[in-house]
């Protein structure tokens, strides 16, 4: 095998050891996958023959099947790694600081209308305690629902 096929075929396989822990149970099919790529860089003559039948056969499938089955590794990241996700995620922040900012005023003017919302409703059953009308209220309400409940069945039902 070529030296570029080879470094082609290592990154594949050495990508589950290196971020993944296999189960058990997928052992099998593991080395399956293993044995097959390994000699489908056997039959190419270039890094990017190798890649184009790869991406091309079955052998993708496989990959993609065995990275959802596997359990990723936890990995300590480099100093250099938390400075690029850093910066990531500033540029996202950045990008997105309008979209950001407008949900934020939404939800928080959301926030304010219900919990004013809630305030009146409180003062509202409280005030109709005090005036002895909550009672009356309740019963009209759950009537209402009541009556509501049954056509809402019968009409979902011919339905």
């Amino acid at each position: 095998m070529l030296d570029e096929v080879k470094n082609c075929v290592d990154a594949k396989i050495n990508f589950f050891e290196d971020y993944f822990s296999v189960p058990d149970d997928l052992k099998s099919e593991m080395d399956m996958f293993i044995k097959d790529t390994q000699a489908l860089g056997e039959k190419c003559s270039s890094a990017s023959e190798f890649e184009q039948q790869f991406s091309t056969s079955e052998l993708l499938n496989r990959f993609n099947t065995l990275v959802s089955k596997c359990t990723p590794k936890a990995k300590k990241m480099t100093k250099e790694e938390k400075k690029q996700s850093v910066k990531i995620a500033k540029d996202i922040l950045y990008e997105n600081r309008a979209e950001i900012a407008k949900d934020t005023l939404k939800d928080t003017a959301n926030r304010i209308i219900n919990d004013k919302r809630d305030d009146m409703l409180t003062k509202n059953r409280e005030r109709m305690i005090e005036e002895g009308t909550y009672a009356d209220y309740t019963i009209r309400r759950n009537k209402i629902n009541s009556i509501r409940d049954f056509l809402e069945k019968i009409f979902n039902k011919k339905k």
